[in-house]
């Protein structure tokens, strides 16, 4: 079965290791684990992956290999100890995105408690946990068997369905009110499927929505089109609508994990953090990257970090300290609204932002750090007597070397900045 999994993700471009029996640390340090269950033996595999997650160095993410024609079970329960499941045999695009969409969702979960336990540290007060909602879905397009497919499903978990039979009305839903999923009937009008699931990927907020898509019996191009735009299922009218429902269950329940994850994660970091800036005070960042370190030493994932130095433009007048105080809390806030959820960043002295990245190598770190150097630059800040003036930003990435702590990775990412790092006890 080892060896069936691995072919089926080499199709997919995904490459895999074929380890039978029992879960042991993978020879090229690979920390997603796939536990198989084509002939249905669901136990065995929770078995396996229970034994998995008991070991020192678990792996980050635990998945569930299923065929897509036996799904897990509807609902939002998540089956323990998985991260998720996927479907081995879906088209190699959607495996593709059914892993990062685990791997997001296991990162998102080992920041949470990784921060939790810097909070702990730095006895700050938990946050508030994110409100449990009713599970809702959307249905757009022309009336058709699956919105009653999909009505009879959500009402056996206490959902509701919302339907909207033209597109601009079911944007309007979708930007009056949360929902859980979206399903999109493309049957008669596959052109319009096709740009609503475009539509979705291109709005931020929206960007996971898990996305069904309904399709004319024989329609592969659209089957094709969709799953490309990010459909997590697509079925057609003649087919079963169980299999597919029960996929776009997964998609929802992962994507809660996801999401609840990630409210703790910013919660975390407010209750440790500047409220002007929405960065993590020095003493805490301090802290949470001396954990940050640790922990990536002991997976070996990469782990980097992004160091920006903000200066007055050659030639350009020195402002007050009050303009530059107020400039410089305006580009630290706007650098943290182009953070990933799960990188911490904070503000050192008076010019200096750093970024800490996990499971980031360096050409991720240097990546995240032009991209905060050039939209702040495109930020125009007020130039007059009270004003900052133009602004240059030096910038410095480095990668977590073996052996190394975070106050050893900060100080040679400041040195390169022709700065030395005084930890905030000494400062």
């Amino acid at each position: 079965m080892a060896r069936e999994a691995q072919a089926l993700l080499a199709a997919a471009e995904v490459q895999a290791a074929a380890m039978p029996g029992p879960y042991r640390a993978a020879p090229d340090g690979e920390d997603i684990a796939l536990f198989a269950a084509f002939d249905g033996d669901v136990a065995a595999a929770v078995e396996l992956a229970e034994a998995a997650h008991s070991t020192e160095r678990k792996p980050l993410a635990s998945l569930l290999a299923l065929t897509s024609d036996r799904p897990s079970p509807a609902g939002l329960e998540a089956l323990a100890p998985f991260t998720g499941a996927i479907a081995l045999d879906a088209p190699a695009k959607l495996i593709s995105a059914q892993i990062e969409a685990c791997v997001r969702v296991a990162l998102a979960e080992e920041e949470r408690a990784r921060r939790m336990a810097t909070a702990v540290e730095m006895n700050a007060p938990m946050p508030t946990p994110a409100e449990l909602r009713r599970l809702k879905a959307l249905y757009i397009g022309a009336p058709s068997a699956m919105f009653l497919a999909l009505e009879r499903a959500l009402s056996e978990h206490g959902g509701l369905v919302a339907a909207a039979f033209s597109s601009y009305a079911g944007f309007d839903h979708l930007h009056d009110e949360p929902f859980d999923a979206v399903v999109l009937n493309g049957a008669q009008d596959p052109a319009t499927a096709i740009s609503l699931c475009a539509a979705l990927r291109r709005n931020a907020s929206l960007y996971h929505m898990p996305t069904m898509v309904v399709t004319a019996p024989l329609d592969g191009a659209t089957r094709k089109a969709v799953i490309e735009r990010g459909a997590c299922a697509v079925v057609d009218t003649n087919a079963p609508y169980g299999p597919s429902l029960g996929w776009l269950f997964e998609a929802v329940r992962r994507e809660r994990r996801r999401r609840a994850a990630d409210h703790d994660v910013r919660g975390l970091r407010d209750v440790m953090g500047e409220a002007r800036t929405g960065l993590f005070k020095r003493a805490a960042f301090e802290a949470h990257l001396k954990r940050l370190a640790a922990d990536h030493q002991h997976s070996g994932r990469p782990f980097a970090l992004s160091v920006m130095r903000v200066l007055p433009a050659p030639g350009s007048s020195d402002p007050s300290d009050e303009a530059w105080k107020r400039g410089f809390n305006e580009i630290a806030s706007l650098a943290a609204r182009l953070m990933r959820e799960t990188d911490a960043g904070a503000t050192i002295g008076r010019d200096v932002i750093a970024v800490a990245l996990s499971a980031t190598d360096l050409k991720g770190a240097k990546r995240t750090g032009e991209r905060i150097a050039s939209v702040a630059e495109c930020t125009a800040f007020a130039a007059g007597d009270n004003g900052t003036g133009p602004l240059v930003f030096e910038q410095s990435a480095v990668e977590l070397q073996p052996g190394e702590s975070g106050a050893s990775l900060l100080a040679r990412a400041m040195r390169a900045l022709d700065m030395e790092f005084v930890p905030a006890e000494s400062a």
